[in-house]
């Protein structure tokens, strides 16, 4: 094999890689543009859902609060101080802090459920 025939096999394989190349980066292209309109119709979906949730949520926490502001003071503080050790407990622990948090989060409603009950009778007391 002589100069000559040497370059022309290496243009011949320069040409294969940099067409296997274009392909490559045209295939990528394509897939890149399909995950963007992918995510528009996912990110207009959860537009068109999240007022729904958000209210179903909200309407849901109301409705949390009004049967705990029912229950005696007695449950509610064993409740609060039950979510307090156990949260305190996974954190001592070591547990993921999205765990330690739902398992404060009780206390946090039971709190609330206190606070809006007892300013609801100051209220009334006001009143009269």
């Amino acid at each position: 094999m002589n100069a000559s025939e040497a370059r022309h096999v290496g243009s011949d394989v320069s040409a294969t890689v940099i067409d296997a190349a274009a392909d490559l980066a045209s295939r990528a292209q394509e897939g890149a543009a399909a995950a963007v309109a992918g995510a528009r119709v996912v990110a207009d979906e959860v537009g068109t859902r999240l007022p729904g949730i958000a209210s179903a949520g909200a309407g849901g926490a109301a409705e949390s609060v009004r049967m705990l502001q029912e229950l005696s003071d007695p449950r509610l503080q064993m409740l609060m101080a039950f979510s307090l050790g156990v949260g305190a407990g996974l954190w001592m622990a070591g547990a993921p802090r999205l765990v330690t948090l739902a398992a404060l989060s009780p206390a946090l409603v039971v709190g609330v459920a206190i606070a809006s009950r007892k300013r609801g009778t100051q209220g009334r007391a006001h009143r009269r």
